[in-house]
């Protein structure tokens, strides 16, 4: 009966999504509580510069224009004049001398009116100014400095500079690739020309972060946002219009948004205190019967725990320590060896990231070390051992932050 029952175990993993606060791996003084934060461009002053001119260039095409609208009717006059006079003394021409001059010179002297065109308005080009924004709404927007309140009275400074959107001509290309058909029980491959737009890019920008004593805490030009990057269209068999100035406007941005995201979130990994939506999941048995009531009662102890961490620590400890002991308990049955052994290897497996899971919640490197060793003397999946390598670096990190944050 215990073994039939056994057998009807069925592992499943559930997702899980709960927050939890990332240690800083540069923390600030604790008297430290309030930030502040701005955005400038470097370009705006170029970008007055450029104005400027274009100003004084417009003004003065218009003031010619003016000049020329105002003499254009004496102008016209003259040149009526002008063709009146030599219409006059054409006239007084005889016929013979008309015909010589048309017929043996090859000469048609009968004066032509010359009316001048009229002058046209001015086209002075615009100047090509970098994109200016609301600099306080980004600031407010996208530097953002968690755990910390955003007032001045004895803050950290944290201002970021943009240099502006450097991009290459977006370009059209082509590629022909080989597609296969399939008709009349046939298969046929033709070449297909797939064609894309694209353009290089970057939108460089730096971080400096000054307490309220003026000592600078952070100065960073992130390398990933100097190295240029390639925007690629999705391919499509038809050649789609290369719209230039719309396929930069949209892009600029996104990447403005996620350039600036990458500057707080760094900032946060550094300074902050960041609250972190971490998604994971954790196993239980399903099960016809009692046999694993523990290991789903510890489940859904854990669960509830998890979800409730910051927002009520100790009965969060409380829940996440009681699936703890449950599952610890549990392993004591374990045998790796018995496929019919109610805390068989898979459960045993199941069980030790479930603690791995519950200790990262915890901030207990300590135990997740055990449960790794333990898990180094199984024999693993290639997917359970990638599971078990990426914990393994995620407890190293928080080891380090630990211990950086004396906790």
């Amino acid at each position: 009966m215990l073994a039939g029952t056994a057998f009807a175990q069925k592992i499943q993993d559930e997702s899980i999504e709960y927050t939890y606060l990332k240690l800083p791996l540069s923390p600030l003084p604790p008297t430290i509580k309030n930030y502040r934060s701005s955005v400038f461009a470097a370009y705006e002053e170029e970008n007055k510069k450029k104005q400027a001119q274009y100003d004084q260039d417009k003004k003065a095409a218009d003031t010619q224009y003016e000049i020329e609208k105002a003499a254009y009717p004496a102008s016209v006059k003259a040149a009526e004049d002008t063709y009146k006079a030599e219409m006059e003394e054409w006239k007084k021409k005889n016929p013979g001398e008309k015909v010589f001059e048309q017929k043996v010179l090859g000469e048609n002297n009968k004066p032509v009116k010359r009316i001048p065109s009229p002058p046209s308005p001015p086209n002075v080009p615009l100047p090509n100014l970098q994109t200016s924004y609301d600099y306080p709404v980004l600031a407010s927007t996208y530097l953002v400095l968690d755990g910390f309140t955003n007032i001045p009275e004895n803050s950290i400074n944290i201002e970021v500079v943009m240099y502006g959107f450097d991009y290459t001509e977006p370009r059209q290309l082509y590629e022909s690739k080989t597609t296969t058909s399939y008709a009349n029980g046939q298969t046929q491959t033709s070449p297909t020309m797939y064609y894309h737009n694209e353009f290089s890019y970057r939108h460089t920008m730096s971080v400096k972060v000054t307490l309220p004593d003026g000592k600078e805490s952070m100065n960073s030009s992130p390398q990933q946002l100097n190295n240029y990057k390639i925007y690629k269209t999705p391919e499509s068999t038809t050649a789609v219009p290369l719209n230039t100035e719309s396929l930069i406007k949209s892009n600029e941005a996104k990447i403005l948004n996620d350039n600036l995201t990458f500057i707080n979130n760094m900032i946060n990994d550094q300074i902050g205190y960041k609250r972190v939506l971490r998604q994971t999941s954790l196993g239980f048995i399903k099960s016809k019967d009692d046999l694993y009531q523990d290991l789903l009662v510890a489940f859904n102890d854990a669960s509830s725990g998890l979800k409730i961490l910051l927002d009520d620590e100790a009965s969060a400890s409380e829940k996440i320590n009681g699936a703890i002991s449950s599952w610890n308990k549990a392993l004591t049955e374990s045998n790796l060896k018995d496929k019919k052994a109610r805390i068989d290897k898979d459960v045993t497996i199941m069980i030790h990231f479930n603690l791995l899971e519950c200790y990262f919640a915890l901030r207990n490197p300590e135990e997740a070390k055990k449960v790794i060793a333990s898990l180094n003397t199984m024999n693993l999946t290639s997917q359970e051992r990638k599971k078990k390598d990426d914990y393994e670096a995620q407890f190293n990190d928080l080891k380090k932050r630990i211990a950086i944050n004396k906790l």
